[in-house]
């Protein structure tokens, strides 16, 4: 398949799924980029998940001009509940979701509904990769460029190709059979990865296809939820123990990965806190799968204290004049065909991808071992 291979499905709905949490600094824009849509056949659910700012009066002035537009207001229980009373309240056969301070380019419901409604219904999910936006929407880096498709599971829980809640687009077939999103998580305290337990669970039952282009928008501010990194690290390691707890199945190989990859994340969000006990305890367990990694991550932490410093000295001594330029356009100005770089790492490898679709392939168990032999 490529990419630029779109067949006419214009006349098949979708159902576009905007959860909202006092979201009046970004919604409008978000919304906006739904309505641009080039595939026009939506069914747009906004739910207003108890806000007690102006998000509401933005999603009346939306749905004033365009009759797509539904607005269901409840109190504020998270957003895996909200996406679950869209989901709900939709008929579509395919729904997409979006979250209220995240961005499409026009092109990303018309691709991704190609990409996905050619393929049997074995395949129950797209997803799109994204760019990282800062609150006035320019673009700042490239997200990840890595993406698998097919039956992803073992892949997609070390190497997370999402990334975000924005760019991912089921069949309805998928709701019937693994039952929406999981609001435990906020219940407990620790929401923010739910849209990585739902791709998950998709992928336990479904195969997924890619459409490897920066179609999402991924706007980076000090509101949104993935800004509390505590919260996101115990998240991220709670939906990854959830994941293998209900897949005992899967070979030690991918456990091992799976559980350096979440301990990763978490220490990097904990030392950039200064929360070192918790940091302590993930690299513990990062030590645990991998010495060699560990020791990786101690020397890279070292370096980046003293690089930090060092341009501490130095902003002091030469203080910066002239304010830093954006280096990006607008997201809405890039080319999506333009490709994405990075993603690779010391333990993000070419080798241990291989390695990784293999058992994704096979669906064979491997002997036990560390993600340092991959």
């Amino acid at each position: 398949m490529t990419v630029m291979e779109m067949p006419t499905t214009s006349n098949i709905p979708v159902a576009v799924i905007v959860p909202a949490y006092n979201a009046s600094s970004y919604l409008a824009e978000t919304l906006q980029s739904v309505v641009d849509q080039t595939h026009k056949t939506l069914e747009i659910v906004i739910i207003d998940d108890g806000s007690t700012d102006d998000t509401a009066s933005i999603c009346r002035r939306f749905a004033d001009g365009d009759p797509r537009i539904r607005i269901l207001s409840t109190e504020n229980h998270g957003v895996a509940a909200a996406r679950n009373t869209g989901i709900q309240a939709s008929n579509s056969p395919y729904i997409a979701f979006l979250d209220a301070d995240d961005i499409w380019h026009p092109t990303y419901i018309e691709r991704m509904l190609s990409a996905l409604h050619r393929l049997p219904d074995s395949w129950g999910a797209v997803y799109s990769l994204h760019r990282f936006i800062d609150p006035e929407g320019y673009c700042t880096k490239s997200g990840s460029s890595l993406s698998a498709r097919d039956s992803i599971l073992s892949r997609h829980l070390v190497f997370r190709f999402v990334g975000n809640g924005s760019g991912f687009m089921v069949r309805r077939a998928v709701i019937d059979k693994i039952g929406g999103y999981d609001p435990s998580y906020a219940r407990q305290g620790i929401g923010g990865c739910e849209d990585f337990d739902f791709e998950l669970r998709t992928a336990e039952h479904f195969k997924i296809e890619t459409v490897p282009l920066g179609l999402v928008g991924y706007r980076v501010h000090s509101e949104a939820m993935s800004a509390d990194r505590s919260r996101m690290a115990r998240s991220l390691l709670a939906v990854s123990e959830q994941c293998i707890a209900r897949n005992p199945t899967l070979p030690a190989f991918v456990v091992s990965c799976a559980r350096a990859s979440a301990h990763l994340y978490a220490f990097s969000k904990f030392a950039a806190l200064k929360d070192w006990p918790s940091a302590a305890a993930s690299l513990k367990q990062i030590y645990h799968h991998s010495p060699l990694l560990a020791s990786g991550v101690i020397v890279k932490l070292i370096l980046s204290k003293a690089n930090r410093a060092a341009r501490r000295a130095l902003s002091k001594a030469w203080p910066a004049r002239q304010p830093k330029q954006k280096n990006f356009g607008k997201f809405d100005e890039i080319d999506p065909l333009i490709p994405l770089v990075g993603g690779w790492s010391r333990f993000r490898t070419k080798a241990l991808l291989r390695r990784l679709s293999e058992i994704d392939r096979s669906g064979e168990c491997s002997p036990a071992t560390s993600p340092q032999d991959a």
